[in-house]
């Protein structure tokens, strides 16, 4: 029943018990002397029965088992009467003892091995129980993995091409519904990325796995930040029985670590601004100061063509100042005076400028907030400059006019209680392709814009733990404040 190979080593090693275990697979390996002291054994047989090695090893067997072996004769008795060697090949059943009490029935074939230390026994023990449990075990585990929520899992067939099952994240994140995609071919799910489906093609011919190849997944309602892993199933002879594809959503990750590279980027321009800030508006003082000579005496003397350039010059001088001062708000640390604020008393306050604001150009503005919103920990003035901020641009962004709409709505999320303040405008919205770098410092969708507002106000709400999140609508563009509550 039973093949192994011939042992010729001095002493029974643990090496050679692997090296049986190999060719013995799903055989749990027990080695005894001749007076049924055991002396070894196999991985298998520790985790089939539970005891660690040193708790059986110069133990004798009868610690294991209180079955009769051979019809009630032991081993060293068998030996001794010469009948043990009669009854090898043959084998018999018997209950063994597991570490946690309970009893395991299995069947045991004695196999004797000559070594220069004396004759041993390898008994090669089998368990249909432990069979059954040991492929209930990776089914139970290929089954948890098929449906986990943070992994897409696609199966193909043998011929490595079409659809075999698929979980319902992959066809969340593939944006398919699994009737649509069960037994049809895998390539018509990448017309739209090529060059990914040539990576799996290459994997499946060559068997060469691929993990963790990055990619952006495209949707109509947004992209997925996907890892991509591609691989082989063999059968236990060694052919190709079929092929999987895994994909792990990673766009969490991504925006987190997107979200540090920005911070980073925030803090080197805020240094680079706070030292050289007091140079800058040194000058601009003294410039600033003799202008405003100039356009007094130019107004005394009726030159109203110099008063007009002095007065362009005095703004763009304006424009230079409030920039230093959008520089060094991206400087860190920066002095904040946090405390419970109540949102509900911050948006009545701004409310009236942006109405106001909103009125010169033509807009109308819809106030849809919750009735009563709860206290967040933050700086009052700093997140007054956020919403103005950002309701400013969305005013600036509806030239033809439009309506602004400011709601807010609270949610329970993982990370904790959360509140949400949506304001969208009606206006072109922002290109797709800007949507990850709005917030980076100098990028505008302005004509005439320095790209640092948005940075400021992400900043400043990283500070309270929060965050701003920008999104295209069917209207125009959202910006959402995020803070804890």
């Amino acid at each position: 029943m039973y093949e192994i190979p011939p042992a010729s080593a001095v002493q029974l090693s643990l090496q050679q018990i692997n090296a049986y275990s190999e060719h013995l697979p799903g055989t749990m390996i027990l080695a005894i002397d001749e007076r049924s002291i055991m002396i070894q054994c196999n991985e298998l047989f520790l985790k089939g029965t539970g005891y660690v090695i040193y708790e059986i090893l110069q133990q004798p067997l009868r610690v294991l088992t209180n079955s009769p072996l051979f019809n009630g004769v032991s081993l060293e008795t068998a030996h001794t009467r010469g009948t043990l060697d009669q009854r090898l090949q043959e084998s018999f059943a018997i209950l063994l003892n597991k570490a946690d009490g309970d009893r395991l029935p299995v069947s045991v074939m004695p196999i004797p091995l000559q070594t220069g230390a004396g004759k041993v026994y390898l008994l090669l023990i089998r368990s249909e129980e432990l069979a059954r449990g040991g492929a209930n075990l990776v089914q139970r585990f290929g089954e948890t993995i098929f449906h986990d929520d943070y992994m897409g899992v696609i199966l193909l067939d043998s011929d490595k091409t079409n659809v075999i099952d698929i979980n319902p994240l992959a066809c969340q994140l593939l944006g398919v519904s699994k009737a649509m995609i069960m037994n049809g071919p895998i390539v018509k799910f990448f017309i739209n990325a090529p060059n990914e489906y040539r990576i799996i093609c290459e994997s499946l011919a060559n068997g060469k796995p691929v993990r963790n190849y990055p990619l952006t997944w495209a949707l109509q309602e947004g992209q997925t930040e996907l890892l991509m892993d591609i691989g082989l199933l063999h059968s236990p002879s060694g052919e190709t029985e079929g092929a999987y594809i895994i994909f792990k959503d990673v766009t969490n990750l991504r925006s987190l670590e997107k979200q540090v590279q920005r911070s980073d980027r925030l803090s080197m321009i805020g240094q680079v601004a706070a030292g050289a800030a007091h140079e800058i508006r040194n000058p601009l003082t003294a410039i600033r100061g003799f202008l405003q000579i100039f356009r007094k005496t130019t107004i005394d003397r009726g030159m109203n063509k110099e008063t007009e350039y002095t007065e362009i010059m005095l703004t763009e001088l304006d424009r230079i100042n409030n920039l230093v001062g959008e520089f060094l708000m991206l400087s860190k640390p920066r002095e904040t005076k946090n405390e419970w604020i109540d949102m509900d008393a911050v948006l009545r306050e701004i409310m009236p400028m942006i109405a106001s604001e909103a009125l010169l150009n033509g807009i109308t503005v819809n106030w849809g907030m919750e009735t009563k919103l709860p206290l967040v920990m933050a700086d009052r003035e700093l997140l007054k400059q956020v919403f103005l901020n950002i309701c400013k641009n969305g005013i600036e962004a509806m030239s033809k006019g439009g309506t602004l709409t400011v709601k807010s709505h609270i949610s329970e999320e993982s990370e904790g209680r959360k509140l949400f303040i949506d304001m969208e405008d009606t206006g072109p919205g922002i290109p797709n392709a800007m949507l990850d770098k709005i917030f980076d410092p100098f990028v505008t969708t302005k004509t005439n814009g320095t790209g640092l507002g948005l940075s400021v106000c992400q900043r400043i709400m990283h500070d309270f733990g929060g965050l701003i999140r920008a999104t295209t609508t069917e209207n125009g563009a959202c910006f959402t404040a995020i803070l804890p509550c």
